[in-house]
Order: structure tokens, then C-alpha cells, then sequence
């Protein structure tokens, strides 16, 4: 620390707490040595400041033990997922599918984009098409969630005289209300609007 006193003399190392003088690298001992952790002249190597990358393991590539033609699945709807370009099933679609068809209850993790909206699209369209009268509900999150699968739901559907209904909110509920008193078999929807449809008896849960 630089000092300057009353009498315009100057000392370098002039503590200004108590007035007692220390060496600039942190005091002195009684050998009059520096305390410092590092000797003069010392230098610190720039490796303790890289922090280097750890390779990465390869992962191994899934093997799929079934194939969309392995599906116990009705022949239409088959040919409308291979339109689709659907050729071998994810990890999630190749452990879930199956599950479903024998009516068993499945939970499935997965990530964004591994196909997960097929995985259970795919064997309730074969159920509807078993019977007519089944009904599905599916409820979802977010409205873009809801629509992005009614737009999966149209194009493995193709010319199947299945239909769905989109139920979200932030748009007016009477076009819903008009959709749900027609035929349908699907209905996509956020849980406040399906809560305000049900509340409005417009949907029955016991349907479904």
C-alpha cells in the first residue's frame, strides 16, 4: 500500500490499521523472509487452468425386435404408417406398442422427437377400428402439444372414417361444443377447457 504522511514522506509498506509495517508479499517473519506461497520468481503452469474433455463413449445402436409389419395391427393402417415413412420402430414404439394391443396399462419415458405420440396413436386407431364405438381422450399439457398431435392423429388415419376433436383453450369453446355433438371417436384436449366441457355436460368422462 502507497502512504503518504504529514511530513509529505513517503514509505512503501506503511500499514494504515495500527501503523505497522508490512513487506509487500505479506508480511515478514522473524527471519525477515516473505510469507508468501510461491517464491520469487515462481510461475504458476497454465495446465491448472485447462480443464480438458472426457471422450465420449459411442453408444451402441438400438435393435429393434419388432418391425411395423410384425404388428398385430389392421392391414389399412399399416399401409398408412408406411406412407408416413415409417419404417423401423424407436426404442419407445418398439416397447410400448406391443403392451398396448393386449389392453395392458403402459408408462413411457422418452425424449422430444423418439416417436412417443405414435407409440400410443398407433394401437388405439387399431382399436377403434376393432370397434367403432370406442372412445379415446387425450389430454395434454399445452394447446400446440394438443394440435401437433391431431396432426399426427390425420395422417395415420388416411381415408378411415375416424374422426377426432381438438378441445384446448384460448379460442372460443362453441365451434368445440358444435365438433363434439357430431360423430368422433378422439378428443384432444388441455385439462381447463375438458374441465369447462365436462362442468358444461358437454363430455362425459364415463364414455371414454
Amino acid at each position: 500500500m502507497y502512504q503518504k504522511n504529514n511530513n509529505r514522506s513517503s514509505h512503501f509498506g506503511k500499514s494504515s490499521f495500527g501503523g505497522q509495517k508490512n513487506h509487500f508479499r505479506g508480511g515478514s517473519g522473524g527471519s525477515g523472509k516473505p510469507k508468501s506461497r510461491f517464491a520469487v520468481g515462481s510461475t504458476i503452469h497454465h495446465s491448472r487452468f485447462i480443464c480438458k474433455a472426457e471422450p465420449i463413449a459411442e453408444s451402441v445402436a438400438y435393435v429393434p425386435v419388432n418391425k411395423f409389419a410384425d404388428f398385430k395391427i389392421n392391414e389399412v393402417l399399416k399401409s398408412n404408417i408406411i406412407n408416413k415413412g415409417y419404417k423401423t420402430p424407436t426404442p419407445i414404439q418398439d416397447g410400448a406398442i406391443p403392451y398396448i394391443l393386449t389392453g395392458r396399462d403402459v408408462i413411457g419415458i422418452a425424449n422430444t422427437g423418439t416417436g412417443k405420440t405414435a407409440a400410443f396413436l398407433i394401437p388405439l386407431l387399431d382399436k377403434i377400428i376393432n370397434n367403432p364405438k370406442e372412445k379415446v381422450l387425450i389430454m395434454v399439457p399445452t394447446r400446440e402439444l394438443a394440435q401437433q398431435i391431431n396432426q399426427e392423429f390425420m395422417g395415420f388415419k388416411g381415408n378411415l372414417k375416424i374422426f377426432s376433436v381438438v378441445c384446448v383453450g384460448g379460442v372460443n369453446p362453441y365451434s368445440q361444443i358444435y365438433s363434439l355433438r357430431r360423430s368422433h371417436n378422439i378428443v384432444i384436449g388441455t385439462p381447463g377447457r375438458l374441465k369447462d366441457l365436462v362442468n358444461r355436460k358437454i363430455i362425459s368422462l364415463s364414455e371414454f
